[in-house]
């Protein structure tokens, strides 16, 4: 139902784009007032009734005062009358102003009474009133599914602040047991250890808030690359990507290899000199994404001689969910190139006509789960 409101939602907002809308926002405020007003007078059928006699006894004054320019139209204000006390007192109220609309109508205004007549009065006014009665009805029960689309929303806001309050908590008892077992006292770089370990951590602490954040809605992958190079926007250069979102699991892997980029450019490339700077373009068809991250103006590129965790990453863990993967050290500047097709990468476009779906965390792209290349084997912890 959630998504059928949505998609309904959607259509509805993209045939609004192409035409004038019917109603000013002021009028549509007036209009959501109205109903609302009339919903709560429906609570109290005491009101409905005295409003039967109030709109009907109004009509049949408007009606003898203007009697000579209204001669030939006896019924023209009956069914204003009939419409509000159905809309405000509901399907009884609006019966008992269609029997006293046609009493005053034949006593005052119709000298001759006729049956066929009265019988066409009978039907049109029962449509009219049962017509008010079913606008009520749907009225109360779209009302009905908005509240509880958004107590549902809000019930699943709260478990995700609280889930997301866990998983922090369970990041800072790891980065405290690092810290305890790596105190960096030793001879073989614990320190440098340590504080790695520590900086990927808080990445994914981030991404994850990032992911509670969108409430499983997909995170704006340019929103991902802002947090990631903080401070240093004025030496990045960004193309593409503005109409892009990840879903949750893309989020959690494509931060890393974002983090390990702008670790290794920050300390051994063009980041870590004052003329030094990054291109990162995004090239998206649809379910296809190539990643660009190109360095220039750095120290000179040598390709290591060893591989590290952060060689890991960029390697093999990137190869888990992406279909190419390539890293180039040339005279230019260190390169490097992901090509990743997945459904977790969409544009927001798609988002708004099918969100995400809230178990999406739980989806894996192609090819070996992200989780089991970090735990295979025995991996080194030198980037």
């Amino acid at each position: 139902m959630g998504l059928l409101l949505r998609v309904y939602r959607f259509e509805i907002a993209s045939s609004w784009q192409m035409q004038p809308p019917l109603f000013s926002s002021t009028g549509a405020a007036v209009a959501v007032r109205v109903l609302q007003a009339a919903k709560s007078v429906r609570h109290y059928p005491s009101l409905g009734y005295a409003t039967a006699f109030a709109t009907v006894g109004l009509a049949t004054l408007i009606q003898w005062l203007a009697q000579a320019q209204y001669a030939g139209a006896p019924f023209l204000m009956v069914y204003p009358a009939m419409i509000l006390a159905a809309l405000f007192g509901g399907r009884g109220p609006g019966f008992l102003a269609a029997v006293l609309a046609g009493a005053c109508q034949w006593s005052l205004f119709i000298p001759t009474l006729q049956w066929p007549a009265v019988a066409t009065y009978a039907l049109d006014a029962s449509v009219c009133v049962m017509l008010v009665d079913y606008v009520n009805r749907t009225v109360d029960l779209l009302r009905a599914n908005i509240d509880q689309e958004k107590q549902a929303k809000q019930h699943q806001y709260l478990l995700a602040k609280e889930l997301h309050h866990r998983i922090q908590n369970l990041f800072t008892v790891m980065q405290g047991v690092i810290r305890f077992s790596l105190p960096g006292e030793g001879t073989i770089q614990e320190a440098p250890t340590r504080d790695r370990l520590v900086d990927r951590l808080q990445s994914m602490s981030a991404a994850n808030r990032a992911i509670t954040d969108s409430m499983g809605d997909g995170v704006r992958l340019l929103d991902l690359i802002n947090g990631e190079i903080r401070g240093f926007e004025s030496r990045v250069e960004i193309s593409g990507g503005s109409g892009l979102v990840l879903g949750p699991q893309m989020t959690q892997d494509f931060s890393l290899i974002l983090h390990e980029l702008v670790t290794n450019a920050l300390k051994y490339g063009a980041l870590s000199v004052a003329k030094g700077r990054v291109g990162i373009r995004f090239d998206w068809v649809p379910s296809v994404l190539t990643f660009t991250w190109q360095e220039s103006g750095g120290p000179a590129v040598t390709e290591p001689s060893s591989t590290g965790f952060g060689s890991r990453i960029l390697g093999r863990f990137a190869k888990s969910f992406c279909q190419n993967v390539e890293s180039r050290y040339d005279s230019r500047g260190f390169r490097y190139e992901l090509q990743i097709e997945s459904d977790q990468i969409r544009s927001l476009a798609a988002v708004a006509a099918l969100p995400l779906a809230r178990d999406s965390a739980a989806a894996r792209t192609k090819g070996t789960p992200s989780s089991r290349v970090l735990l295979e084997g025995k991996v080194g912890l030198n980037s």
